[in-house]
């Protein structure tokens, strides 16, 4: 099969297709805002419900467990567990969800110790109806080599006990970032891959989008901005 996985499927197909999804990216790649579009997207177009877990160990911030309220209204369940101090915890249900007919979500956030929980759930993760999605940033300093990305989803893909994932651009350099540098940034992740694998879809922010349409060929997935903060420029 290969490390890339599905390389010839377009993101919108794989939301028609995949039931459980795993997204893994480093922190500043945007991952939990991806994550949450991806989960109200399907709660919207598929009707069912969709459980996402925020398997987060780390940052104290831009996390998917904050907007557990503002999500309920979308047909979305954000789980989470409490942390003391940097001590790691497991969220109960995955494995109960993973199974059901909820959709289901995992937003993995802290590297080798969250990876490590997920890969408890190896078995149904790596069947055909789970996807493991890798959020490609190429403005994020870790993102500036392939052997760097490439470094870090092997060591995340090893401790999840999976061998393979789908490669998901996300280029974006925070809340100002324009058409231009969306396009230069698909290009960087061009280059990064070329020899690779292709890239077939990428994430950009809904205000944005009609400006970039003309501009690539590769299927836009566009996001809204749900973790803000009031002390954001």
């Amino acid at each position: 099969m290969g490390l890339f996985y599905e390389a010839d499927k377009t993101f919108s197909q794989l939301m028609d297709e995949k039931k459980n999804y795993v997204f893994i990216g480093e922190a500043g790649s945007g991952k939990s805002e991806i994550v949450l579009n991806v989960a109200a997207k399907i709660a919207e177009k598929t009707g069912k419900a969709v459980d996402l877990f925020d398997l987060d160990q780390t940052k104290p911030l831009y996390r998917s467990r904050d907007m557990q309220n503002a999500f309920k209204d979308k047909g979305v369940t954000i789980h989470y567990q409490d942390q003391y101090l940097d001590a790691p915890v497991m969220v109960g249900g995955v494995r109960v969800s993973l199974v059901s007919d909820n959709y289901t979500l995992l937003d993995i956030g802290g590297g080798h110790q969250a990876a490590k929980f997920a890969g408890a759930y190896a078995d149904l993760l790596s069947k055909d109806d789970a996807v493991p999605v890798y959020i490609i940033n190429p403005y994020r300093p870790w993102s500036g080599s392939v052997d760097a990305i490439d470094g870090t989803m092997r060591h995340i893909l090893g401790s999840m006990r999976l061998d393979h994932i789908y490669l998901l651009a996300n280029p974006n350099l925070g809340y100002a970032t324009t058409a231009d540098d969306f396009i230069e940034g698909l290009d960087k992740a061009d280059k990064l891959f070329k020899d690779y694998t292709t890239i077939t879809s990428a994430c950009v922010r809904c205000d944005i989008l009609e400006e970039v349409r003309s501009k690539t060929d590769k299927d836009l997935i566009p996001i809204d901005l749900y973790l803000t903060y009031s002390w954001i420029d």
